[in-house]
């Protein structure tokens, strides 16, 4: 029986939420489906919709001008049709980019800065100044566990809302930490998580949970894949969240 309950703050969910409701037309909602920002191409340097790391609000943008160019009625369509049609134009989110975005409302919401002024870009010289230029675009997984900017956390039971768990396999991937669940002894029982995965099809946001007691991982929709295929996961704490927490 789980005593203690604690999740990401309200400003953070609403954005996960954002992205699993994404407005294609009126009365008709989708969830965001997988496009992973390439490392160079003009992709990387147009609009941040298209790079893998927009915003929902920038992706639904895009969505009402990509309506117009395929001459349909989004409404009238299928919540796969349209995914596969934003497949086909590179629209979505990738892994890094929606978890920044989770994180930046909460900086948003708490230090009143966006996450990329608090967090720091391990480049220097041109590479400085493209993050400085295009500071979303620049956040991968790397970054976000740099040591500069996070920690790995050992204990499991010392797990919280808003870490990241990485899997460095053939693509880097991480995932969010959504909410946790612990018992009289404040050992771990549970873990939620959301995330944006390639998997067969360019799947996207996914939200799922790890029971601690039988070490089983399941996610939604089911797709017949969960992310520990992937293979052993680290978790890190960044150093702009644990005072957060500090502070509750």
């Amino acid at each position: 029986m789980s005593i203690a309950i604690q999740s990401l703050p309200q400003s953070a969910l609403n954005v996960i939420n954002a992205y699993i409701n994404l407005k294609a037309a009126e009365n008709k909602y989708i969830r965001c489906p997988y496009f992973r920002n390439p490392r160079s191409g003009r992709e990387r340097w147009g609009l941040t919709a298209y790079s893998g790391k927009g915003s929902a609000q920038e992706i639904e943008t895009e969505l009402e001008i990509i309506e117009k160019l395929e001459g349909k009625n989004f409404s009238e369509m299928h919540e796969n049709e349209i995914r596969d049609i934003m497949r086909k134009r590179k629209l979505g989110i990738e892994c890094s980019g929606f978890v920044t975005r989770i994180l930046d409302a909460w900086t948003r919401e708490f230090y009143k800065k966006p996450i990329y002024s608090l967090i720091k870009f391990n480049s220097s010289g041109i590479s400085w100044l493209f993050c400085k230029m295009r500071p979303y675009t620049h956040i991968d997984v790397p970054t976000l566990v740099h040591q500069k900017n996070a920690y790995e956390i050992k204990n499991v039971n010392d797990i919280m809302p808003g870490d990241i768990v990485r899997f460095n396999s053939i693509i880097d991937h991480a995932i969010i930490i959504t909410k946790i669940e612990k018992d009289v002894n404040l050992n771990l029982i549970k873990a939620y998580y959301a995330h944006s995965v390639s998997e067969d099809n360019g799947e996207g946001v996914k939200e799922g949970q790890i029971d601690f007691a039988s070490g089983k991982w399941c996610e939604l929709p089911d797709t017949g894949h969960t992310i520990d295929e992937k293979g052993e996961p680290k978790f890190y704490r960044l150093f702009i969240t644990e005072p957060l927490w500090q502070n509750k």
